[in-house]
């Protein structure tokens, strides 16, 4: 996370994610769902093209985005 950090790119920490996400080409939605069913750490993997869905998943994000804890820029002493 610090080489991305030098590179400009903004990290920010949840305290929980409802499933894994990508988005992409605003209309390419990947997730990675945790099974409910299996009682284990089993997930289901969806791969939808749907430009309204991935409309609205891009919203989801940016509200978790928004209330999201912006993590601390170390300087580059830090190391």
């Amino acid at each position: 996370m610090r080489r991305f950090a030098a590179a400009g790119e903004e990290s920010r920490f949840a305290p929980s994610l409802p499933l894994k996400l990508v988005v992409a080409d605003a209309s390419l939605v990947l997730c990675d769902m945790p099974d409910p069913v299996a009682g284990t750490r089993a997930t289901t993997a969806l791969y939808i093209e749907h430009p309204a869905l991935a409309g609205c998943l891009r919203l989801a994000f940016l509200a978790v985005w928004e209330q999201a804890r912006t993590a601390p820029r170390r300087s580059s002493g830090d190391g």
